[in-house]
């Protein structure tokens, strides 16, 4: 494999691939990485640096107004292996009911134009992709004398859930790892892609405009074509090249995961916590930790959208906790978010405001041996660990903790990204106009969800819990736009979607989506095992598409 700098190209140069893949996160590098051993000439193409770079990180800013809400680069990069380079690990599949048509109670949504049982082979090769070797996503199955039952056999919450963690796997170093003794695969880095040219006739995608730097141009043009670029960034290009939005569909339907730890859950019994409330290691060495949701059935029946739960640890923000690790973490949150760092974006932004840092500081000047008994775990764990561990976790010896909720979001077409009028990036390209909300509609669902889950866990007797009020739902911030799906989805007609099942656009022959923008629907779970999933479904589809 060779590298190419963009920069040390003579200028209006011209490259060819057979297959062209713009990304080289987990969406790209898959792509790239299922396809190589065909011998296929592959040229993948990177618009930032083979490491981090802030003048690149710039180009994914939103426009100001937007920015004011979220600031978009921190939860995204450009450089070599893209958000692989800031992803935890964390895998879960889709269910069944995400891929569905949802018609019950107020929802009324098209689903997935493929099935659960359709993605379930792919499923299986990602688990090996992401590095958490199999798909044993029940504590039954990963965790050998754990209770089936978190707490016990309820008919309206499922406990035997688990995630699991991959190392996690830095896409990146795939790209110069494991590609870099295949001769076929070509990697230009620096060539930010800013138009795609397409054939007014044809409509083949004849070629891609790219800028090494500001002003700076040079063409590449493929056989196939594939944007893996993110879901942010694919709509964008689509809509600066005025390519594939004729049906006005291009950057709608953009949902992402809502987050919130609420309401206060009770032990029965402090010492009872098991594995609840902390990550331990499966069978085959992977760090896995308890989930919950709601019964399949019942989220049928009442009409709800998907959350998964997991027992989390008491407020950090407020020092009455006494505990000197928590106030320790509290601390580092709040100067993260100061100095902009990827954990002071989203919900992680009200660290910002610590109710009491000198109580916090007394906390942990009097525990210090228990902050000192910390870090050598936590260097142990997180740091020497060759899988690291996933984030902090903490034991409450009141037995007292919150409730962490991942939620899907209802796709609609008025939560959206267009292009800006009045700001552009370095490479003039217009930034993006992010019109995105957590609805009231979705906010009340989420809120009977969680009396749901509290009937649930009251009535096995393992723990009380008390859901937090509607109004603190309905008011409560949960944007954290690290998970950008939506925007290019996918789907049975071009009246509603971008893109086909295979993820080829509707109007060319010869451009495909990789992206977590072509999620119909969001599901609870994190989205990069089921990209993963699609793109090795994608390189499988154009290996026979091209005879290999």
């Amino acid at each position: 494999m060779s590298f190419i700098d963009a920069r040390e190209l003579p200028e209006n140069s011209h490259l060819t691939g057979t297959v062209v893949i713009v990304g080289t996160g987990p969406a790209g590098a898959t792509v790239a990485r299922e396809l190589a051993p065909t011998g296929v000439d592959i040229l993948l193409i990177e618009g930032g640096a083979l490491g981090r770079s802030p003048e690149h990180d710039d180009s994914l800013k939103a426009d100001s107004r937007s920015q004011d809400v979220e600031p978009m680069e921190k939860a995204r990069t450009k450089r070599l292996g893209g958000a692989s380079t800031q992803w935890g690990g964390r895998t879960y599949p889709f269910d069944a009911l995400d891929f569905e048509d949802r018609k019950a109670g107020d929802l009324d949504f098209k689903g997935w134009p493929i099935s659960r049982e359709d993605l379930n082979p792919f499923y299986q090769r990602a688990t090996v992709a992401a590095g958490v070797k199999n798909m044993e996503y029940t504590a039954a199955q990963a965790i050998p004398g754990a209770p089936q039952h978190l707490m016990g056999e309820s008919d309206l919450v499922n406990t035997q859930g688990i995630w699991r963690w991959g190392p996690p796997v830095n896409f990146g170093k795939v790209v110069t790892e494991e590609l870099a003794p295949r001769g076929n695969v070509r990697v230009l880095h620096h060539a930010n892609v800013t138009q795609v040219i397409q054939d007014p006739e044809s409509r083949r995608i004849t070629e891609l405009k790219i800028q090494s730097e500001p002003g700076r141009f040079l063409t590449v043009s493929g056989e196939e074509i594939v944007l893996a670029m993110g879901g942010l960034e694919t709509a964008r290009l689509l809509l600066n090249s005025q390519v594939g939005n004729e049906q006005d569909q291009v950057g709608r339907y953009y949902t992402i995961h809502p987050v919130g730890e609420v309401g206060k859950l009770t032990l029965k019994d402090p010492a009872s916590e098991g594995n609840a409330v902390t990550y331990i290691k499966s069978h085959d060495g992977v760090w896995v930790r308890r989930n919950m949701q709601l019964h399949e059935e019942v989220r049928r029946r009442e009409g709800l959208l998907n959350m998964g739960f997991a027992i989390w640890y008491e407020e950090p923000r407020n020092p009455e906790h006494g505990d000197p690790v928590l106030s320790s973490f509290a601390l580092v949150r709040k100067m993260l978010t100061k100095t902009g760092g990827f954990k002071g974006t989203g919900m992680h932004r009200r660290y910002a405001e610590l109710e009491d840092p000198k109580a916090h500081t007394l906390n942990v000047v009097k525990g210090l041996p228990s902050v000192a008994a910390f870090g050598i775990h936590w260097l142990r764990d997180r740091i020497l660990d060759s899988r690291t561990l996933p984030s902090f976790t903490r034991y409450s010896k009141k037995g007292t903790y919150r409730v962490r909720f991942d939620a899907e979001q209802s796709p609609r077409a008025d939560q959206r990204v267009v292009l800006s009028k009045v700001e552009k990036d370095a490479y003039g390209v217009p930034r993006l106009d992010v019109q995105h909300f957590i609805p009231e509609e979705d906010r009340r669902n989420y809120h009977r969800s969680l009396e749901l889950l509290a009937e649930g866990i009251n009535a096995t007797g393992f723990a009380t819990y008390e859901p937090p009020t509607l109004e603190e739902m309905l008011t409560r911030p949960m944007v954290d736009a690290t998970h950008q799906m939506g925007l290019v989805r996918m789907g049975e007609s071009p009246e509603n979607s971008v893109i086909d099942k295979n993820l080829k656009l509707w109007s060319s022959p010869n451009l495909y989506l990789s992206t977590t923008g072509a999620f119909t629907t969001a599901g609870m779970a994190g989205p990069t095992l089921t990209v993963i999933a699609i793109s090795i479904r994608l390189a499988d589809h154009l290996a026979a598409k091209l005879g290999l």
